[in-house]
């Protein structure tokens, strides 16, 4: 597996949903990553902000998205590949 950390803004495509808000695509750079999966979704606060985590995937990598409350910017926090 290959661990890196990003720390980069991203955008982002979700759908909000009666109980949930799921990312659908993001844009890092110039590529666009499709999500197949919500794995996992948690919060904590900065200060007042409160920030979104979204742990997804697509294929053999896992992304960790977050969304903060205060800016309404979305990041790329780091991602993880299945060695090839």
């Amino acid at each position: 597996m290959m661990y890196q950390q990003v720390n980069e803004p991203i955008e982002v495509l979700a759908a909000f949903r009666k109980e949930a808000t799921e990312p659908m695509t993001f844009k890092w750079g110039n590529r666009y990553y499709s999500v197949n999966k919500v794995n996992l979704v948690h919060t904590e606060h900065d200060g007042r902000e409160k920030i979104y985590y979204f742990s997804v995937s697509n294929q053999d990598t896992s992304y960790r998205l977050s969304f903060r409350t205060e800016s309404l910017r979305w990041m790329l926090e780091e991602m993880c590949e299945a060695s090839a």
